[in-house]
């Protein structure tokens, strides 16, 4: 079964990458634009024309709580999640509820403002508001993340490669080092994974697709739905 992975540069679609990288799974990946995401051929893939989106053999699903639980329950081997049913599953599922609900949408008014005022007038007041609530948020993870390499258990999850994902997009207006120095220190550190930094790499265009690898080349939008 191939795994194909529909995503876009500076996106949280990169956590998807990560996980990817370190299941050692063999992957294509399809590089869509901004424009291409609103496209009849995107959107018979993802009505909701956002990434990420991914396939699995005939199944095609989106949004990255469902994305990233399918592909560590698809590997338990991997250790990426704890076993559904168990306390420590619950407790992952709400940090990837919270991650998609609270902390990633937080940053939507600062974004893409013209989603709730009409008026441009007014979008820059909107961003710095939507920019208090997320100084919260990261003041929330700082307390969450002392003491801690990974979000929980001890070890990498996908919970990890999400919030590095989402948890760079704020580095563009907020100084982590004074805000959140238990967040900066926990990224900083995650930056130095392999399987991490070879994710980076690729969406930036700088790691050559090898045939041995799991990063198997990229598919243009309408080849991948042949």
């Amino acid at each position: 079964m191939e795994l194909l992975l529909y995503y876009r540069p500076g996106t949280c679609a990169l956590a998807e990458m990560i996980v990817l990288e370190w299941l050692g799974r063999p992957y294509r990946l399809c590089r869509v634009s901004k424009a291409e995401t609103a496209s009849p051929a995107y959107l018979a893939i993802n009505p909701q024309g956002t990434v990420p989106a991914m396939r699995f053999g005939d199944l095609v699903l989106f949004e990255n709580g469902a994305l990233l639980a399918h592909l560590a329950d698809t590997h338990p081997g991997s250790g990426l999640a704890p076993a559904a049913g168990t306390i420590e599953r619950a407790i992952l599922n709400q940090w990837l509820s919270w991650f998609d609900s609270g902390y990633h949408v937080s940053h939507y008014p600062i974004f893409k403002a013209e989603r709730f005022l009409d008026d441009p007038s007014t979008h820059g007041a909107l961003a710095e508001k939507a920019k208090q609530r997320v100084a919260q948020h990261l003041r929330f993870l700082d307390t969450h993340l002392a003491g801690k390499d990974f979000f929980m258990l001890g070890k990498r999850t996908v919970l990890d490669a999400y919030f590095v994902a989402i948890g760079r997009w704020s580095r563009r207006f907020h100084d982590y080092a004074s805000l959140c120095p238990n967040v900066d220190r926990y990224l900083q550190r995650l930056d130095q994974d392999p399987g991490v930094a070879t994710a980076k790499a690729i969406e930036n265009g700088e790691a050559t697709p090898l045939p041995q690898g799991h990063h198997r080349g990229h598919v243009g939008l309408l080849d991948s739905l042949r």
